[in-house]
């Protein structure tokens, strides 16, 4: 049963609406002001391909997470994106539903996100857009605080739509929400590795160690990677890195593994507000350099894990009545 088939089941299924009756239009609510570069949806292969392409493999995932907000995880996600595209294409998830802004360090401005999906008026694949190179974007809505806790039904639709995506891609980047919420440990439950952001701040430190301690509980199997950013120094990312470390053996019996640190620079800034990746925008950063040396970590990472599918581990993980084939 492809995408398309299924939205229409569910509505059926959520609304008590007759199969063939007209669906309401709601206004799409992106909360979004129009910026300079409208990026209209890129062309995909309908869904009529997909049965001939059930064996093909899945993108391999990553979701970018941090504890609290502010540690530079939008920032991290959009420079990774930019090194691990070379290596093939790469889809950016914004699971940050609520308050979405990956698109911003993309240079575009979707002319539909998700928030039309869930309410009815898109396709997921109809939603995706090009950004430079390899990389495209599934942009979020921004300031619909709905999106921020979506019903079963709802993540339904997002997660049967990227199923069918992730066949098109060789990597998927999953920026989701700061924090604990449900919704944020359901994309990190569905991707192949975790990666959590933190920084020296104290209340930073002990956020990251209470996601370690929520996703333990909720992926026991699971080894998470560890990135410090805004480090002054590698000793200070080290002592970072041990004071996690040692909560998370004592309580949890389990740490996370250390893939690298990420030095504080002004170039990082300075690219925000010029709406691009920091290894874009300045390759010879201090930033940069450190980050480069990240992804080809987080590559061998990937190439070590099989691809599940992200997607398709959101379905299996959601216990919607009269769960579909």
């Amino acid at each position: 049963m492809n995408w398309n088939e299924t939205r229409h089941r569910l509505l059926h299924l959520a609304t008590g609406r007759r199969p063939g009756e007209a669906e309401a239009s709601p206004p799409t609510g992106l909360g979004d002001e129009p910026r300079l570069t409208l990026a209209p949806p890129r062309h995909r292969p309908g869904p009529s391909a997909l049965p001939e392409r059930l064996g093909a493999p899945r993108a391999a995932s990553l979701c970018i997470a941090s504890g609290k907000g502010g540690t530079g995880k939008s920032v991290v996600t959009a420079s990774l994106a930019s090194c691990i595209s070379l290596r093939g294409r790469t889809l950016i998830v914004d699971a940050d539903l609520g308050v979405g802004n990956a698109h911003i360090l993309q240079d575009v401005s979707p002319l539909a996100s998700l928030v039309d999906v869930v309410e009815g008026t898109s396709e997921v694949r109809d939603v995706v857009v090009a950004c430079s190179g390899q990389i495209d974007l599934l942009g979020a809505g921004s300031g619909v605080p709905r999106m921020a806790d979506l019903s079963k039904y709802e993540l339904h639709l997002v997660a049967s739509g990227i199923e069918e995506l992730e066949l098109d891609y060789r990597f998927l980047l999953a920026d989701c929400a700061a924090g604990i919420s449900s919704q944020t440990l359901d994309f990190a439950r569905a991707c192949d590795a975790v990666l959590i952001v933190t920084t020296p701040d104290l209340t930073a430190m002990t956020d990251a160690y209470a996601f370690l301690k929520v996703l333990h509980a909720r992926r026991p199997e699971c080894t998470p990677l560890l990135l410090v950013n805004r480090a002054r120094d590698e000793e200070q990312a080290t002592a970072v890195v041990q004071r996690i470390t040692r909560v998370a053996g004592r309580f949890l019996c389990a740490s996370p593994r250390f893939v690298g640190w990420l030095p504080e620079d002004p170039a990082v800034p300075d690219s925000v507000n010029q709406r691009g990746a920091v290894v874009l925008l300045d390759p010879a950063a201090p930033f940069s350099a450190a980050l480069r040396r990240v992804a080809v970590g987080l590559l061998e990472e990937l190439g070590r894990t099989h691809a599940k599918g992200m997607g398709r581990s959101l379905l299996e993980g959601i216990a919607y009545p009269e769960r579909l084939a």
